[in-house]
């Protein structure tokens, strides 16, 4: 997968914060930050109050610096902890960035243009003790076009810890050999849509054949989908980041799988969470 130019491009984000110096920025990034929603709880604990506090946006908005962050509220009620925890990641994201935008402005004005970071996490699915999220990243910093990628998470709430598809299936071999055909072939109708003529479904599935196999899927950028049945899942999506399967203007791709095609490989204790056809988010 492409998770590796995502994480590049977050990655620099990331190490720009551990190195910074120790002290407070100057610029508070909560200012102007939503409030949580009214009737949103936290768990119980000794940090309850701290999380059900925190604000569920960031935004910052300079003249060299354009930051926002985004957590739904849904997501705050399911899961606090691990909201506030993405939210927190944001920030330190928003303040690395929002150094290196000042810094090179100052160096090199001339040929400076304004840095932007968004960041946005939403809850997709829900079913036992499992939920799936879905993270979008877009950041440009003066090139000719910004960057973007997709991150998608199956969290299991009480255990407080995220999981792979593979935990949830006895055989990921058998679930991924059956998987693949219905991956390729989406893949190649969604290609020749976006293509408007300029290319057949089988010549972009071809393609794809090339650059995916069962065991990419299995590791890459994986969550659940929601159901038409109430409190299951409908099956589980794939992302694709851009450059990944096709050219960057024509964006990422996103697959959903039907849980009819791979429940037989599911382990007995998560069989029961998958039933119905799976609604696919736009």
């Amino acid at each position: 997968m492409l998770r590796l130019a995502f994480c590049a491009l977050m990655g620099v984000l990331l190490t720009t914060a551990c190195t910074k110096k120790p002290e407070a920025p100057d610029t508070d990034v909560t200012q102007g930050v939503e409030q949580p929603a009214a009737g949103v709880a936290a768990e119980a604990g000794p940090d309850a109050v701290a999380v059900a506090d925190t604000p569920h946006q960031i935004e910052v908005s300079k003249d060299y610096f354009t930051g926002s962050a985004r957590v739904d509220d849904a997501l705050f009620a399911v899961a606090p902890d691990l909201a506030a925890d993405l939210l927190a990641d944001a920030r330190v994201r928003i303040e690395a960035m929002d150094e290196d935008a000042l810094t090179y402005k100052e160096t090199d004005p001339d040929y400076f243009n304004p840095y932007s970071l968004s960041v946005e996490w939403t809850l997709v699915a829900q079913a036992g003790g499992l939920i799936s999220i879905e993270g979008f990243t877009g950041a440009y910093t003066g090139g000719a076009h910004g960057n973007y990628g997709t991150d998608a998470r199956i969290h299991d709430v009480a255990a407080k810890t995220d999981i792979a598809l593979g935990d949830l299936l006895a055989d990921p071999e058998g679930a991924m050999a059956a998987s693949l055909p219905v991956v390729l072939s989406e893949i190649g109708r969604q290609r020749a849509e976006k293509a408007g003529g300029g290319g057949s479904a089988d010549t972009f599935r071809g393609e794809a054949a090339d650059a995916i196999s069962a065991e990419s899927i299995l590791s890459g950028e994986i969550g659940l989908a929601a159901s038409n049945a109430a409190d299951r899942f409908g099956g589980f999506t794939v992302h694709f980041a851009p450059y990944e399967i096709g050219s960057y203007a024509e964006g990422a791709y996103k697959v959903t799988v039907p849980q009819a095609v791979f429940h037989d490989f599911l382990k007995p204790d998560y069989a029961g969470l998958f039933a119905g056809e799976p609604v696919i988010a736009e």
